[in-house]
């Protein structure tokens, strides 16, 4: 993909840019970007019941709440309404008429774990960290997600505000955790902590808690360290807490989704109202035709990288009406360096004909558009600033690009049948050491391949304190060369590497047996394998259903038996000991949309949960799969497979085999033949068996008759007519059984083909054309004038053609075969 789009891309996944500006002379820079993905504005009321109590009413409840928890101890019960006034003496310094305003002006938020600096000396640190949590369960105060994350509770206090917020409701959930036997203990802390959070942030109760609750929470602890298990949300959906239509995980919850197309033009600020209301009307009418990956990468063409830059650059522009200048000096910095944000492309642009072929397009159709609907769309009907000549370099710019793809493609090609035996040799070890880790007690040592590894015990990782998969085999795996080092740097999850082994080598399999893009390789479901029986055997044959993606078309593909292989192991390891493939939903990063729940194939475990896979995860796994296996180009360097080249080597691979290129187009679902024809790397053997090919079956669809040896008055008529092409100034060359259409007149016929032998002939003919024009002209036959200048200038044409022969390569010499009647025999 060009330069350009991996800006723009970055730049929308990163922060909404409210400038493009091409570098000139570092005289502009953008201002600092804003979140993309805001945290929504929920109205949190900040004043209730507990929070208007007076001082002493609040010491009063700290009391009563150290007594109601068993607490006898007066000295205790004195220290802890100590610790209160000591920071309730903090808050009543700041304004507001509650203690949670009073809270909010002291900056404890912002602060976070370091709060306590703030309201007294560090000596009473521990004081004020007791009294924070007496507020809490209290209901006092309601501190920001950012005090919540950033210090640390004991799970003491989690427990106690459990009991005192919603005691039932957490009882409900806790049962839904029990009943989950993948939840190790640490998740059930962690989601019943969250929880806890939601309550302690927002007050009531936990079937109070909303979807916005729950995306507020989610996005809220974005740079903190310990992020909670999404568990918790999950748990809300089961409870039915949470509407049953609500998505499927808080990730798919937090997303931002679609833009619509006032948003995809206000994120680049345009100051001209009329030109970004017109975008805005022509991105919709350019809408239903393209799908949202598309119309967004439009919009950033037009309205970022084409106007944003003009109204940077040329301040106070409100026209379409551009100038020579201005559209000269646009299209000079659409070639130069650009900086995006904050990230700077600091090379030439290799394609800048796709910004330039969107502009062209953009003034095309306002101009058609004006003539249909001229109310609407005439007054901004303009000349387009990009013409033809613009556009000379593309094909050559594509081309370029084409012989780039064909010679990578020639290049890997004869990597894949190491890559395909490094896939299977890799899954086939990595579960062997798995297997024989499975069989060792836990705290002994085994040996593989000359290397002793001691599998690890759960009761080492909670001593540690180390977080631990339920089901996952560790080992611990000595330091090399003798050097010392902590436990958990030498620590290894075989699960996790045999998981991670058999998904490379299950996607290569299917990448390769299918052509499929990656987007619909990841797609497949259990539900897409269909079967077809043929009518005269009754054969059934397995074919795979691939759902429509680029194209938007369907199409189906037969299933060989190596491809029906990986698939049932596929779906064996996904099912596992269950009677039907889990349902997951899937996030398309294009289209920017959740699937339904479906039996996707390409699905992995995650948390307690599971995930289908994304297109990044792919490519990891296939460069690992490289590194591991040591794979490099003949140039030494590594190699890299992507997902898409797995589809053009079987492109080209299918064509080298006699495939018909259409049929591969019908396989591929390809619009155009010449798009699959772009796909295929042709090899010069290629060429050469390909042509022989195409002799081979034109001879064979020709009469046989015509592969006869001629007869003497056949021959004679061959060599006749080469004789009757020979001319005084060389030869004609007329087609063969064709007579001259010229009249003769071959000092002027373009089929003249002259010999650089008659040169001094030729010369001749010419001065005796001027002194024949000189006559003409002085005895007045004007008439005859014109043709003999007509005849003059051919012949001159036909002068300059002899000299500039280097070489007559004349006409071959027809020879009868030996013995054959009437002729000399083959030879010099």
């Amino acid at each position: 993909m060009s330069d350009h789009i991996d800006a723009v891309a970055h730049l929308q996944r990163a922060a909404r840019p409210s400038r493009h500006v091409p570098i000139d002379n570092g005289a502009l820079r953008p201002k600092a970007p804003t979140p993309q993905l805001p945290t929504p504005a929920i109205a949190r009321s900040t004043v209730w019941a507990a929070s208007q109590m007076s001082y002493e009413e609040v010491l009063d409840a700290v009391r009563d709440l150290e007594l109601a928890s068993g607490t006898t101890s007066p000295k205790q019960i004195r220290h802890l309404a100590m610790c209160a006034e000591t920071l309730l003496g903090w808050l009543l310094m700041f304004p507001g008429e509650s203690w949670q305003q009073r809270w909010h002006a002291s900056g404890a938020d912002a602060a976070g774990r370091d709060w306590t600096t703030m309201a007294s000396e560090p000596d009473k640190h521990g004081h004020l960290v007791a009294a924070a949590g007496r507020l809490l369960m209290l209901d006092v105060i309601r501190p920001d997600y950012s005090w919540l994350y950033a210090t640390q509770a004991t799970p003491r206090l989690y427990e106690r505000l459990r009991a005192l917020r919603d005691p039932m409701g957490f009882a409900s959930i806790a049962r839904l955790c029990d009943a989950d036997t993948r939840m190790l203990p640490s998740d059930r802390i962690q989601a019943l902590n969250q929880l806890t959070r939601i309550l302690v942030h927002n007050g009531g109760t936990v079937a109070d808690i909303t979807l916005p609750d729950c995306i507020e929470a989610h996005r809220a602890q974005d740079g903190y360290r310990g992020r909670s298990h999404p568990r918790w949300y999950t748990l809300l959906r089961e409870a039915a807490i949470l509407p049953a239509d609500s998505p499927p995980t808080i990730f798919a919850a937090s997303r931002r989704g679609q833009l619509t197309i006032e948003e995809m033009v206000d994120r680049y600020d345009v100051a001209c109202r009329p030109i970004r209301d017109l975008f805005v009307a022509y991105l919709y009418e350019r809408r239903p035709a393209m799908d949202y990956n598309s119309i967004r990468y439009l919009a950033a063409k037009l309205v970022l990288l084409f106007w944003r830059d003009l109204e940077i650059h040329e301040p106070g522009i409100d026209s379409l009406h551009l100038t020579d200048e201005v559209a000269r000096r646009w299209k000079t910095r659409l070639s130069g360096p650009v900086l995006y944000g904050s990230n700077r492309v600091g090379k030439k642009r290799e394609d800048p004909y796709t910004i330039l072929m969107a502009v062209r397009a953009f003034y095309a159709d306002l101009s058609h558009w004006a003539l249909e609907d001229p109310a609407r769309w005439s007054a901004w009907a303009a000349p387009s600033p990009v013409d033809s000549r613009d556009l000379a370099g593309m094909t050559k710019m594509i081309k370029h690009s084409q012989s780039r793809t064909h010679q990578r493609i020639r290049e890997l090609a004869p990597l894949l049948p190491r890559l395909v035996d490094a896939a299977r040799e890799h899954r086939s070890v990595a579960q062997a050491l798995l297997n024989t880790a499975t069989a060792t007690p836990p705290g002994e040592s085994f040996t593989d391949s000359g290397r002793t590894l001691r599998r690890a015990s759960l009761s080492d990782d909670a001593t540690n304190g180390r977080r631990v998969s339920r089901g996952h085999v560790y080992v611990d795996t000595p330091p090399r060369g003798g050097s010392s080092g902590r436990p958990q740097d030498n620590r290894r999850n075989l699960s996790l590497e045999a998981d991670r082994a058999f998904w490379a080598w299950a996607l290569v399999e299917v990448l390769r047996h299918t052509g499929a893009r990656i987007e619909e390789v990841l797609e497949i479901t259990h539900r897409s394998f269909v079967s077809y029986r043929l009518p005269s055997t009754g054969e059934v044959i397995p074919m795979l259903q691939i759902t429509p993606s680029k194209t938007d078309k369907e199409r189906l593909l037969v299933i060989g038996p190596e491809l029906a292989a990986a698939f049932a192991e596929i779906i064996s390891r996904v099912r596992g000991d269950n009677e039907q493939l889990p349902l997951v939903s899937r996030y398309d990063s294009a289209e920017r949309v959740h699937s339904p729940e479906l039996p996707f194939l390409f699905q992995r475990p995650w948390g307690t949960g599971r995930i289908a896979m994304s297109p990044s995860y792919v490519v990891k796994l296939l460069d690992e799969l490289v590194t591991t296996a040591k794979i490099t180009n003949s140039d030494g360097t590594p190699a890299k497979f992507s997902p898409h080249d797995f589809r053009r080597i079987f492109a080209t691979e299918a064509v080298a085999s006699g495939l018909p290129v259409h049929i591969t187009a019908k396989i591929l679902g390809h619009d155009s033949i010449a798009t699959t024809q772009t796909y295929v790397a042709v090899y010069d053997q290629d060429v050469i068996e390909h042509h022989r090919a195409y002799i081979a079956r034109r001879r064979a669809l020709r009469p046989s008759q015509e592969y006869r040896e001629p007869t003497d008055s056949e021959w004679d008529e061959f060599l006749g007519h080469f004789a009757q092409r020979k001319l005084e100034l060389g030869t004609c060359g007329r087609a063969y059984g064709t007579g001259c259409q010229h009249e003769h007149a071959c000092i002027r016929c373009p089929m003249l083909r002259p010999d650089p032998a008659q040169h001094e002939r030729l010369r001749t003919i010419i001065d005796s054309l001027r002194q024949r024009i000189t006559e003409a002209s002085e005895r007045g036959w004007l008439g005859e004038v014109d043709g003999l200048r007509t005849s003059l200038s051919a012949a001159e044409q036909k002068l300059t053609q002899m000299q500039r022969t280097a070489t007559n390569l004349g006409m071959p010499i027809f020879r009868r075969a030996p013995g054959t009647p009437g002729g000399p025999s083959l030879g010099p």
